[in-house]
This record gives C-alpha cells, sequence and structure tokens, in this order.
C-alpha cells in the first residue's frame, strides 16, 4: 500500500509543477492539479495554489479520491 500511496505522491508533485508552470494564475478555466487520498491533503493544497496567485480551489470527489481543481 505504501508503494502505491508513493506513487499517487510522486505524479501529483509532477502534475502540480507541470501545470503551475504551463498554466497562468489568471487562466479564467478550471485546472487540474491531481488526486489526494484525503479531503484534508486536498484542501491544504488548494489553499497553497490560493495562496500562489490562483482565486478559487474545488476538492469534490469520494473518500480516497480527491480530484483538486484550481482556478
Amino acid at each position: 500500500m505504501s508503494r502505491l500511496r508513493a506513487a499517487l505522491l510522486t505524479t501529483a508533485i509532477a502534475v502540480m509543477g507541470v501545470s503551475v508552470l504551463s498554466t497562468p494564475a489568471q487562466a479564467a478555466g478550471w485546472v487540474y492539479i491531481g488526486v489526494y487520498t484525503t479531503k484534508s491533503k486536498c484542501i491544504d493544497m488548494g489553499q497553497q495554489y490560493v495562496r500562489e496567485g490562483f482565486s478559487q480551489y474545488d476538492c469534490t470527489g469520494s473518500p480516497g479520491y480527491y480530484p483538486l481543481w484550481v482556478r
């Protein structure tokens, strides 16, 4: 289970890096960041993106699968 969790975390970090570099903070549409296993982790990352210039985040999902979207 820890290998799966590590793989998900690594993928999420890579996606976040590419998304931040390729998408301006002023983009009008929602930008997909990645999936988190807990809602609290998703919210923490969403709040970080808002601190870095995005205006909103969304962590709507189900237990074990919380996709993070920002705009």
